[in-house]
């Protein structure tokens, strides 16, 4: 069972470009059953990617999009000590009868705080990617 502020691990998912893509972590940002477009999830989170060099962090994080991740924004749970950044502008949302998670950590409430308030920035400029192709009916089970 995953909450707000979890950090989860799916095992398979379809990206914005429609392909299928393995083993990705996101941060939860919504835990209530709820529907967008006629289709049923419940629970909607941002996906997070790892840094692969300090020109890639840097040129990442020159966006208000993205928000930097390192282990000291990890609350509880496992982490590898690596720095990474979360996509605040793409929602995915998820059906948990239809997909394979764990989750591997929780964040600490202040970046959790900061995520939200991005997102609720993005939205207002009419910002934010929303990904439902994990809800319809075909599924990478």
């Amino acid at each position: 069972m995953c909450k707000v502020g979890d950090i989860i691990v799916v095992d398979k998912y379809i990206g914005d470009d429609g392909k299928e893509v393995n083993k990705h972590s996101f941060i939860v940002i919504d835990d209530n059953h709820s529907q967008i477009g006629g289709l049923d999830y419940d629970f909607v989170s941002c996906v997070m990617s790892s840094f692969k060099n300090e020109e890639h962090r840097k040129r990442k994080l020159k966006f208000e999009e993205n928000i930097e991740i390192t282990s000291d924004d990890i609350a509880s749970g496992k982490t590898n000590s690596k720095s990474g950044f979360v996509k605040a502008d793409q929602l995915f949302y998820f059906d948990k009868k239809k997909i394979k998670y764990f989750v591997l950590a929780s964040v600490d409430p202040e970046l959790l705080d900061e995520l939200i308030k991005i997102i609720v920035h993005l939205q207002v400029k009419n910002k934010l990617k929303q990904n439902t192709q994990n809800i319809k009916e075909e599924q990478p089970v």
